[in-house]
C-alpha cells in the first residue's frame, strides 16, 4: 500500500477513520489486513481495534455528544486511546489536550477545564489513581462540563458479540480538531489548534520519512497527546504494520522490549535514549532488528549520538518541527549523519522536505546570516486558539517560529535557539543558547544544560550564563573552567561562548510539559558559585 493510497486505493486519507479502516478491496485485505497492535496483556487485529472504535463512538453518542462539541480528552496511550481519536474524528468532535502530559494532577485539569470551557470531559485512563482521583475528575463537572467516565471493559466485545461498525458522520476532515495546550520555557501556555486533515498529512510524510512499510514493527515510544504517538500509532495503519504499546512508560525498561519484539522502528529524544541505552547495556538486549531510530525535541549531544549509533548500527534520522506544524518538516536522515553533517554545526537539523517552504527573516542586532526561522504551506496549524472567546487567529503568510537559525553550506538549517533567548555578551558578541547548550550536553557528570541571561547586580547589562546540572557539580571550580573550556574550544569559536558558568547538581525546575524554565533556573543561581570563562 503507498502512502497516499487509503480504501479506494486512490485518494489520499483526510480523516483518522480512513487511516484506521485502512485499504480496500484492491489491496486484497480488507478492514482485517497484516495490522496488529500489541499492548501488555492484549493483541488487536485492525479489525478489532475499529470495533472498539465503534463501541467508542456509540458510547460518546448515547450521553449526546454530536458534531462541532468540544471535548477534553483523559486518555491512556495504547489501543483504547487510539480507537477515541479515530472515533472522534468519525463523530465530527474537537479534542482538547495538554500537549506532551503523561498525567496531569488534578489542579491542571481544573485550570484548562475553567479556561477551556469545553462541553465534555471523557476520560478513559485506567483507575491507577484511586477512589479519591476518580472523584475529582467527577467533580470537574461543577466547573460546567458533562463528565463521561467509560469502564475500560466495554472496549472489548463480549464473546460473541458482533462487530461494532463505526456511525456515519461527517465525510470531510475536521476543522479545529485537536486544539494542543503547550508551554515552552516560560511556562507560558499556549492552545495550538490543529485540523484532521494536517494530522493524517504528517502521519504520510513523516511515516514515509522514516520508512514505514507492511513489514514494519513499530514502537510507541510516544505519547497519544504529542505528535509521535498519534504520527507512530497512526502511521502502523496506514503501512499495515504491527504496532507495540509498551509495558512501562520507562526507557531504561524499553530495550528489553524492543528486543522481544523485534521492533524495527522506535523514536528517542535525548533523555529517554540515554536511559534507553543504559537499560540496553545493563540487559544486555539484542536490538539488531531496528531499522530506524529517530530523535529530535532537543539538541542531541554528540556522545550520546555516537554511543547510540554504536549500539544500535541501523539508519538514524532527525526530525526538527514545532506543535505548530505537528511534527517534523526537516530532516537530517542516514545519509547525512554517514557523510557526517550532524558535526557541521552544534545544532544541525538538516533540511526541509516537500510539506513547507522555509526561509530566515533578517534580524536587527543579529550577524547577517541569521535570522527567525518562518514556514508556510499547507501543513501548518489553523491558528492559535484564545481559550477565552473561542476565536482561532490565522498564522497569517507565514507562520512565525520563534526559533532562530542559520543555513549552513550544505543547505541544512542550523538551530541557534529561541528569538527572545539569546544573550548579549560582555565583549558585545550575541550568545545563542541552542549552539551552547548542544555542546555543554556532552560533557560527561552533566545532564542537563541551559543557557540563561544573568542581570547585573549594580547595572541594567545581562550576561549569558551557561548552567549545568549534574555530578561535574560537585567538582572543584578550576575542573569545572577546565571542562567546559575543552568543550566549547573544540566546537564553538570565542566570540560564541557564555560569560560565565553555574554547575550544580540540583535538577532544573521544569513545566508540566518537561520542559526547562529557564527564568526560574536564573533566579536560583547562586552568584557566589558563578565560574568565569
Amino acid at each position: 500500500m503507498g502512502v497516499n493510497d487509503v480504501r479506494s486505493g486512490t485518494r489520499p486519507a483526510v480523516k483518522l477513520v480512513d487511516l484506521l479502516l485502512g485499504p480496500g478491496p484492491a489491496s486484497g485485505t480488507g478492514a482485517g489486513g497484516a495490522f496488529r497492535l500489541t499492548e501488555p496483556g492484549r493483541t488487536y487485529t485492525r479489525q478489532q481495534l475499529a470495533d472498539t472504535a465503534g463501541r467508542c463512538a456509540r458510547q460518546l453518542r448515547r450521553h449526546g455528544l454530536a458534531r462541532g462539541d468540544r471535548v477534553l480528552a483523559l486518555l491512556d496511550h495504547d489501543a483504547r486511546g487510539i480507537a477515541f481519536l479515530a472515533a472522534a474524528g468519525a463523530l465530527g468532535l474537537r479534542v482538547l489536550m495538554p500537549y506532551n502530559l503523561r498525567a496531569a494532577a488534578l489542579p491542571e485539569w481544573r485550570t484548562i477545564v475553567a479556561d477551556a470551557r469545553p462541553d465534555a470531559v471523557v476520560h478513559l485512563q485506567r483507575d491507577d489513581g484511586g477512589a479519591d482521583r476518580l472523584a475529582g475528575i467527577r467533580a470537574l463537572g461543577g466547573l460546567g462540563p458533562r463528565v463521561l467516565v467509560l469502564p475500560e471493559e466495554t472496549a472489548h466485545a463480549r464473546p460473541g458479540e458482533a462487530a461494532t461498525p463505526l456511525p456515519p458522520g461527517p465525510p470531510e476532515p475536521v476543522e479545529n480538531f485537536l486544539t494542543l495546550f503547550t508551554s515552552g520555557s516560560t511556562g507560558s501556555p499556549k492552545a495550538v489548534s490543529v485540523s484532521e486533515a494536517l494530522v493524517c498529512r504528517r502521519v504520510r510524510s513523516v511515516t514515509r520519512m522514516l520508512r514505514f512499510g507492511p513489514g514494519s514493527r513499530v514502537f510507541l515510544s510516544g505519547l497519544l497527546n504529542n505528535t509521535t504517538g498519534v504520527i507512530f500509532s497512526f502511521g502502523a495503519l496506514l503501512h499495515d504494520a504491527a504496532l507495540i504499546v509498551p509495558q512501562s512508560r520507562d526507557p531504561a525498561r524499553w530495550a528489553a522490549e524492543v528486543a522481544a519484539h523485534r521492533a524495527t522502528h522506535i523514536m528517542l529524544r535525548p533523555l529517554a535514549l540515554r536511559r534507553f541505552l543504559d537499560g540496553a547495556e545493563a540487559g544486555p538486549a539484542d536490538l539488531s532488528g531496528l531499522r530506524v531510530v529517530a530523535y529530535g525535541a532537543a539538541a542531541m549531544p554528540r556522545t550520546l549520538l555516537e554511543r547510540g549509533r554504536r549500539a544500535m548500527p541501523c539508519a538514524w534520522v532527525q526530525g526538527y518541527g514545532l506543535s505548530e506544524t505537528y511534527g517534523p518538516f526537516c530532516w537530517l536522515d542516514e545519509a547525512a549523519h554517514r557523510a557526517g553533517r550532524q558535526l557541521r554545526g552544534a545544532y544541525n537539523v538538516g533540511r526541509p522536505d516537500d510539506t513547507l517552504e522555509v526561509r530566515l527573516d533578517p534580524l536587527p542586532g543579529h550577524p547577517p546570516e541569521v535570522g527567525e526561522v518562518l514556514v508556510r504551506g499547507g501543513a501548518v496549524m489553523e491558528g492559535y486558539l484564545d481559550v477565552a472567546s473561542g476565536a482561532v487567529e490565522p498564522p497569517g503568510r507565514w507562520l512565525r517560529t520563534g526559533d532562530v537559525g542559520a543555513w549552513s553550506p550544505d543547505g541544512d538549517l542550523l538551530l541557534k535557539g529561541r528569538l527572545n533567548g539569546s544573550v548579549m555578551s560582555a565583549n558585545g558578541h550575541r550568545v545563542y543558547p541552542e549552539e551552547v547548550e548542544a555542546v555543554l550536553a556532552g560533557l560527561p557528570g552533566v545532564r542537563e544544560v541551559a543557557l540563561v541571561a544573568l542581570a547585573g547586580a549594580e547595572t541594567l547589562s545581562e550576561r549569558p550564563v551557561a548552567c549545568v546540572s549534574g555530578p561535574l557539580g560537585a567538582r572543584p571550580a578550576t575542573e569545572v573552567r577546565a571542562a567546559v573550556k575543552a568543550a566549547l574550544s573544540g566546537v564553538l569559536s570565542r566570540e560564541k561562548w557564555p560569560d560565565l558558568v553555574y554547575a550544580s547538581d540540583a535538577p532544573f525546575p521544569k513545566s508540566g510539559n518537561d520542559k526547562v524554565l529557564r527564568a526560574e533556573v536564573a533566579r536560583r543561581i547562586d552568584r557566589g558559585a558563578l565560574i568565569d570563562l
